[in-house]
């Protein structure tokens, strides 16, 4: 292969990427953007690539001359890219996934039919390309996450394979976005009531008596298995907060969903299946969960 790393897309990230890379001696590096051409756009497609020093080829020597093809584009056209791509290659090249995809998108990529020897990799970028460039941390899934892992690490990228199927990688980074953009939401439920009753500094304090110092497995520990012992209780105790947030005139919204998900679980009669004290390891109570229909 004339390069070992070609990049479909040449937007910002790309772009940082490369520049981190050439940073620790990397030069086998090209690049191909359907932009490139275009009169507005592709100026500074050619502007980056010119700093960088990431030669512009075309789709077709992208596919026929690069060990990992790394598609850095965007989520809604993940699929079309790859349909396009993942057929031409042959045995020993690697398609690789860097757009912020679902699980569910990384799947259907790894269901394109390909050559035998053709691997896949999911990659997870884990935050923001510029300012940490070629270091932003990765999980790595698929059959192609060994050979992505083993090329570049030495190159000081920060990769994390996972004994993970595609969309596994994909995964963590959506299903982070869960807790890490919920949080907010719950925070702006609870504090403009708090400011309402002017008591925002003395709910802050209290949820640091609670909260601060405690690892993130010693919270779950502390809330899966005791949320599912005694749902109906806490979901009464949520109605009482739904109606103070709207009598306050604060969206309850964050709150009314709490009631739901504890109702749901209130009537699956935890309390009658688990340890009462509910010192029941969150993973153990979780795959319970997930498995209350087997």
């Amino acid at each position: 292969m004339k390069y070992q790393l070609v990049f479909i897309g040449f937007g910002e990230a790309a772009y940082n990427i490369s520049l981190g890379l050439a940073s620790e001696g990397f030069t086998s590096l090209a690049a191909y953007d359907a932009f490139m051409d275009d009169p507005q756009k592709g100026k500074l497609i050619h502007q980056r690539a010119e700093e960088a020093k990431v030669p512009l080829i075309s789709l077709e020597e992208a596919c026929r001359e690069g060990q990992f093809i790394a598609s850095m584009n965007s989520a809604k056209v993940a699929v079309s890219v790859a349909s396009g791509i993942i057929p031409q290659l042959k045995s020993g090249q690697v398609y690789v996934d860097l757009n912020s995809a679902s699980p569910t998108v990384e799947e259907e990529i790894d269901r394109i039919p390909r050559a035998e020897g053709v691997l896949f990799c999911d990659a997870g970028v884990m935050g923001t390309v510029p300012g940490n460039r070629h270091k932003v941390p990765m999980f790595l899934a698929g059959s192609g996450a060994e050979s992505f892992h083993d090329a570049f690490s030495s190159y000081g990228m920060k990769l994390t394979v996972l004994d993970a199927p595609a969309g596994g990688a994909s995964a963590i980074k959506m299903l982070k976005s869960v807790v890490m953009k919920g949080l907010p939401q719950l925070m702006f439920e609870s504090y403009a009531a708090a400011e309402k009753y002017g008591v925002l500094d003395t709910l802050v304090e209290s949820l640091s008596g609670s909260l601060n110092g405690k690892t993130v497995e010693q919270l779950s520990n502390t809330f899966i298995a005791r949320t599912m012992i005694h749902a109906e209780r806490r979901s009464a105790e949520m109605r009482d907060v739904v109606s103070t947030l709207e009598s306050l005139g604060v969206d309850a919204s964050m709150s009314k969903a709490t009631v739901s998900k504890l109702d749901t679980l209130a009537a699956e009669h935890w309390a009658e299946k688990m340890d009462p004290s509910g010192k029941v390891d969150f993973k153990d109570a979780i795959r319970l969960w997930i498995n209350k229909e087997d």
